[in-house]
């Protein structure tokens, strides 16, 4: 995958780790996919699309999280933990009555990146859900404490998980 990332998109990623993968990808006429490919590898882990479930299991006792959908349209956010689901219908069902739920369609995910970078001037930790076309279903934040700083609690649960999930 690697190999199809432009000189122009790797010196990019390397001077602005931070880069919204979203407009790299327009600007560069790539997928999201390949924008978080060319992030230093010590950036970037990807799980394969079939720990969809496994991955949204554990993520769902992390407690408040932030997820992100980001569209050509709008960027919506929502903090609170992500609700248990189950398959249903040929869908994942998030089965929360209030706060976040709705239906994920698990089978188009085509893999899973673990980021860990800076943005904006802070570390962050995230899940990319990606879909088999190379683009963002959505993203799992690890959520802050009252300070700002990252939850120390939940960067383990991210670590464990990715090197669980990970093959490379």
């Amino acid at each position: 995958m690697l190999a199809e990332v432009s000189a122009d998109l790797r010196k990019l990623v390397s001077e602005n780790p931070g880069v919204v993968f979203e407009d790299a990808a327009r600007e560069h006429k790539v997928t999201p996919r390949t924008v978080v490919a060319a992030l230093p590898d010590a950036m970037r882990r990807f799980a394969p699309g079939s720990a969809f479930i496994p991955a949204m299991d554990d993520i769902s006792t992390w407690g408040d999280v932030t997820v992100i959908v980001h569209t050509d349209d709008a960027i919506m956010e929502f903090g609170g933990p992500v609700p248990k689901g189950q398959v249903a219908r040929g869908y994942f069902n998030l089965s929360g009555r209030t706060g976040l739920h709705g239906h994920l369609r698990y089978e188009r995910c085509g893999g899973i990146a673990f980021v860990e970078r800076p943005f904006m001037g802070r570390s962050s930790s995230f899940l990319v859900f990606l879909n088999r076309d190379g683009g963002i279903m959505f993203k799992i934040f690890v959520g802050r404490d009252e300070k700002g700083e990252l939850r120390a609690d939940q960067v383990e649960k991210f670590r464990a998980l990715r090197d669980r999930l990970c093959a490379d």
